[in-house]
């Protein structure tokens, strides 16, 4: 009876799978967490390339049509749980208004201007020349939605930022956002 007993190995494998099951789960919990991560900072990364290349080719912005457009590019691919920075950034780093914020959060995007001054890395840059702007779109939230179980991973900001040459050196605003951005409207 105790050979049979020994030699009976049933038992040995339901404790074995019984062990290894939370490993294999916790295993599948950080698998989809860094799925639904890495495919939201793709939706990001796109939507933050959308906006920047259709606002650029903008000469003229006014507040509906800028607040459209973030619903339809940003809204319905990133939720609404983030903060949005557009600036204008001349060639030399000068921006010409203060950013324009949009979104639900605050406080998400590192900040990259002082003043009317732009600090972060430009794709080019000419201290002399201030005939070519361009547009920053930094697009920031946090993950906490996207994670299932959140003590493996924890909280992080999640940021893209999109640099796109504009099309017209001078953009004009509405009443609106020029009252935004702390600049005199003009008719």
């Amino acid at each position: 009876m105790r050979r049979r007993f020994l030699a009976n190995e049933s038992g040995a494998t339901v404790i074995e799978f019984a062990l290894s099951l939370p490993i294999m789960f916790g295993i599948l919990l950080v698998s989809t967490d860094l799925y639904n991560i890495n495919r939201m900072r793709g939706d990001m990364e796109q939507a933050s390339h959308n906006l920047a290349s259709i606002l650029a080719n903008q000469q003229e912005w006014n507040a509906d049509s800028f607040d459209y457009l973030i619903e339809h590019t940003i809204d319905n691919s990133v939720g609404e749980e983030y903060e949005l920075i557009v600036s204008k950034v001349n060639i030399d780093r000068s921006m010409d208004w203060s950013p324009i914020r949009r979104g639900e959060i605050s406080d998400v995007c590192a900040e990259k201007s002082s003043g009317k001054y732009y600090s972060d890395q430009m794709p080019e840059e000419d201290p002399d020349s201030n005939t070519a702007s361009f547009l920053v779109i930094q697009l920031c939230r946090y993950n906490d939605d996207l994670i299932i179980n959140s003590g493996l991973l924890g909280s992080k900001k999640m940021e893209s930022t999109s640099i796109n040459r504009l099309l017209y050196h001078s953009v004009v605003l509405d009443k609106r956002l020029s009252g935004e951005v702390g600049v005199e409207y003009e008719e």
